[in-house]
């Protein structure tokens, strides 16, 4: 009422109303590009693909199962997993040998992986042992009581664990030895072990305090190795804590900052420690390189090469369905 009062004989009301305002943008009249796949294009672009995937799908690795030709004179793994207990305290009975054959260029920096198969580290019962709060050594020990049945040694509350739980407990502790051979000459390849886990874990995740009481003893209950000083120094240990989605994984153990020629051998001294006789897993040493795209992925480098195979064969096949049966551009005919 009061604004019919005010209201001027002169004013117009807007009528209220949904339609869209009538500009370009509202009524969808923008200008657009409507490009047609002439055979000329569709041909560029299959090949286009094809010799983009086709190169990165190319493997530039060398690795090397070990596991059984370690102990390749015992009939079974369970035989294998009993010599190992046996002799959990003599590296020299563990060692073995095993050569790698560089058959191309690596260029450096080289990077070390060991990768197991049939390992579940993603298992709940296995994430769930540990505690974040003492690797960063920023609690109590009273944060330790999801690490079980890891948390203290043999059950005995005056000997806490430190790191607890099942995730550090079963630390890989297989350890490598290189040596290169090129041109009749062997010199030892140094692997470095710096350098190798992110720098947001070493400084974030991890602390300083000394590991008590883990992996005491050489016998069954021994889960893997010993931390080398300090979590936080312990760059292979960070890279184990750091938990892999699949049963097949790889994790980096080194990094070797020479080169490696076409030709060259590197002859590896192994200590075949790590027990994956228990439940018939696979062990293997890998060298690679990485370049922009990352790491060598194995399922990257299939799916590279499949998808370039297909697209040269559709771009061959579209090339010849187009000789053979040609068409006019635009020929109206074929919309009957």
């Amino acid at each position: 009422m009061r604004d019919k009062l005010n209201e001027k004989p002169g004013d117009v009301q807007e009528k209220r109303t949904k339609e869209p305002r009538n500009k370009a943008i509202t009524q969808q009249n923008l200008p657009a590009c409507k490009p047609v796949l002439e055979k000329a294009w569709v041909l560029f672009i299959f090949l286009t693909i094809s010799g983009i995937c086709v190169p990165l799908g190319a493997p530039v690795e060398v690795s090397q199962r070990y596991d059984q030709s370690c102990l390749s004179s015992l009939a079974d793994n369970g035989a294998r997993q009993s010599y190992l207990w046996q002799n959990a305290a003599n590296d020299s009975s563990l060692s073995c040998s095993v050569q790698l054959n560089i058959t191309k260029d690596i260029s450096g920096p080289v990077y070390v992986y060991y990768e197991i198969k049939g390992m579940y580290q993603n298992h709940r019962r296995y994430v769930r042992s540990r505690s974040d709060t003492q690797l960063a050594d920023s609690g109590s020990s009273s944060t330790t009581s999801a690490c079980s049945p890891l948390e203290y040694y043999q059950q005995n509350k005056s000997l806490p664990i430190n790191p607890c739980g099942l995730v550090a407990w079963s630390y890989f502790n297989d350890s490598y030895t290189m040596q290169l051979q090129r041109s009749g000459r062997s010199t030892p390849l140094p692997v470095s072990a710096e350098g190798i886990a992110f720098d947001s874990d070493i400084q974030y995740r991890f602390g300083n305090q000394t590991p008590t009481n883990f992996n005491p003893e050489f016998n069954e209950r021994r889960g893997g190795g010993q931390i080398n000083g300090t979590p936080k120094e312990d760059e292979r240990f960070i890279n184990w804590v750091r938990i892999s989605a699949l049963p097949h994984f790889r994790k980096l153990w080194g990094r070797i900052d020479d080169d490696l020629k076409a030709g060259d051998s590197v002859n590896i001294n192994v200590l075949n420690r790590y027990n994956t006789y228990a439940f018939d897993g696979q062990k293997s040493i890998v060298l690679s390189n990485t370049n922009w795209l990352g790491g060598k992925n194995p399922f990257l480098g299939i799916a590279y090469l499949v998808t370039g195979i297909l697209s040269f064969l559709l771009g061959l096949a579209y090339f010849v369905v187009s000789l053979v049966k040609p068409r006019k551009f635009g020929d109206v005919s074929c919309l009957k």
